[in-house]
């Protein structure tokens, strides 16, 4: 992995300093509105982020095929978490790393090797832990990185969906530190951010749990949200989740996992599973503003996912079909 990430680094440096050369990255990816105006904001008063942007799309590019559907949501939780920590008045400096943290929250989901079951990735993850507790991060989340057995075991750390949080963190710190511009704290207080982005997503939990055995297992692997960068890249990356166009055409991500990660045979299915997730998705901001967003979204979406299950809009998807199977 040594290997991997000196490579790694020699290209980025060569990306680098190609992209202020050529036309932004981003350019022949479609984003709609408002999140493209809040991307031009964002990159207009921070042009630094240009770099991280840039970053983020070639890693995207090279891990897979089709790295649109990933590029598209990296920028719409960039977006917003600009808008949110503007609206909620963060400094100038918070607002900056909030975006940084949201474009690089998945950057290791794809990265085949980027699991705790590989010792190299531990480690790195084992270092990179006990460095930020001792710069005074975590300590509202006493039971976190506490247990090994749990991280290696191989439904947890093998699992990728998983443990992204934390390899991602472990990558942003190497892009960060080969971009410049950074200091030590920023990287750090954005690392903590990207760690602690999962802690709302139930299904992850409700997975740690299983796998291990016991419950509140997850704590081990999830942390909460303690500051304002950490809120907001959280709240952002959940609300991002809610835009229509994820959710509810045929093909879309959320209807794709419906089928892919829990089953799902066909369009009333797909949408009574997507429907069950997000019933408890929305509740889990971790800023009232947050909450109210994806509040919003939820309203939004909830008629149309209601259709799709062939049901009346006054009637209960819950009370009517019950829990799907795979979440019961």
């Amino acid at each position: 992995m040594k290997r991997f990430f000196s490579i790694f680094l020699i290209l980025l440096l060569g990306f680098g300093l190609l992209g202020t050369a050529r036309a932004a990255s981003q350019d022949k990816y479609e984003l709609p509105e408002p999140y493209l105006s809040w991307e031009k904001a964002y990159l207009k008063e921070f042009p630094q982020l240009q770099g991280v942007m840039d970053v983020m799309i070639q890693i995207s590019v090279n891990q897979m095929k089709k790295p649109e559907d990933d590029i598209l949501h990296n920028r719409v939780c960039s977006a917003i978490a600009y808008w949110l920590a503007k609206d909620q008045k963060l400094s100038k400096e918070a607002q900056k790393l909030t975006v940084a943290g949201d474009l690089l929250h998945n950057i290791s989901k794809e990265e085949k090797e980027a699991v705790l079951t590989n010792p190299e990735w531990l480690n790195q993850a084992n270092l990179m832990v006990k460095k930020l507790k001792g710069s005074g991060y975590f300590k509202n989340s006493p039971k976190f990185w506490t247990d090994e057995g749990v991280l290696k075991n191989p439904k947890i750390g093998n699992n990728r969906a998983l443990v992204h949080h934390i390899t991602g963190a472990i990558k942003t710190g190497q892009i960060l530190n080969q971009l410049g511009g950074f200091s030590e704290k920023d990287i750090e207080e954005i690392q903590v951010a990207i760690i602690a982005h999962s802690t709302g997503y139930w299904y992850f939990r409700a997975s740690v749990d299983e796998a291990a055995g016991y419950k509140r297992a997850w704590e081990i692997l999830f942390p909460e949200p303690e500051n304002d960068v950490s809120k907001f890249v959280h709240d952002a990356d959940l609300i991002s989740q809610f835009v229509p166009e994820s959710v509810l055409p045929e093909g879309s991500k959320w209807r794709g996992l419906a089928q892919k990660r829990w089953g799902a045979k066909n369009t009333v299915e797909e949408a009574h599973i997507v429907y069950y997730v997000f019933f408890r998705l929305f509740e889990e901001g971790k800023t009232e503003r947050g909450k109210d967003l994806a509040r919003e979204q939820w309203d939004k979406i909830r008629p149309e996912l209601v259709k799709l299950m062939n049901l009346n809009p006054n009637q209960d998807p819950i009370k009517i079909l019950g829990v799907p199977k795979i979440f019961q």
